[in-house]
């Protein structure tokens, strides 16, 4: 950029002279001049004022002044042709002026302001080629922000997004779900003193009814009924 500014200020210097030499005078005539203001001089004064304003702004940032270095040139140019096209002009005329008058008291010549206009715009024109290669700072890379670790829910939102004290919590990215929400962790109550004297044993459970006695048969008769055997014992 240093080298870039020295070029602009150069240019500013060439484009002040300019200005002041469209406004002097452009031609002579014995002891009398015309200034550049009643010819060409406003083109001149126009196209000065425009390359003086686009080699300040190379003072600018330098993403302005990486555009504006450009602009300087066309009207330094043009400011030249019109310097070199005057004095063609006038030199041309002083020629027919000296051929149909002998005297030196109409001798046509150019005025000090054109020649200040044609140094003034050679110096710009030099300003607005050093300043198209000029070296420039590279336009910073917009690098797009890496997401961080993946957590359970989705990955958290970059450090540029979070959000400063007193502001809303950050949301989710686009297409990327929302944090889940876990219930908070359950634990069983400690044990309470029970509010109830402690009950005493329950009683025994009743013993059931003995079951009934078989019958007693008859010692005589039939060993059962229906049974035709006599009852007893025999001998062989």
């Amino acid at each position: 950029m240093v080298f870039a500014r020295t070029s602009a200020a150069i240019g500013l210097v060439g484009a002040v002279l300019v200005v002041i030499g469209s406004i002097g005078p452009w031609a002579t005539v014995a002891s009398s001049s015309v200034g550049g203001l009643d010819g060409d001089g406003w083109i001149t004064l126009v196209l000065a004022l425009l390359a003086g304003g686009f080699a300040a702004a190379v003072f600018a940032p330098a993403s302005v002044a990486r555009i504006m270095r450009w602009l300087v040139l066309p009207w330094a140019l043009l400011a030249l042709a019109v310097a070199v096209i005057d004095i063609v002009d006038i030199s041309s005329t002083s020629s027919e002026f000296s051929n149909q008058f002998s005297d030196d008291i109409f001798t046509l010549s150019v005025g000090w302001g054109l020649w200040l206009v044609l140094a003034g715009s050679i110096i710009a024109l030099v300003a607005a080629v050093a300043l198209m290669i000029a070296p420039m700072p590279a336009p910073p890379r917009h690098t797009p922000p890496v997401p961080g670790p993946y957590v359970p829910g989705g990955f958290p939102p970059p450090g540029w997004q979070h959000p400063h004290p007193g502001q809303y919590p950050p949301q989710p990215l686009p297409g990327q779900y929302p944090p889940q929400q876990y219930p908070p962790q359950q634990f069983p109550p400690p044990p309470q003193p029970s509010q109830h004297p402690p009950q005493g044993a329950p009683p025994p459970a009743p013993a059931p009814p003995p079951a009934p006695a078989p019958p007693d048969w008859p010692a005589t008769g039939p060993t059962y009924p229906g049974s035709t055997d006599a009852g007893g014992s025999s001998s062989d």
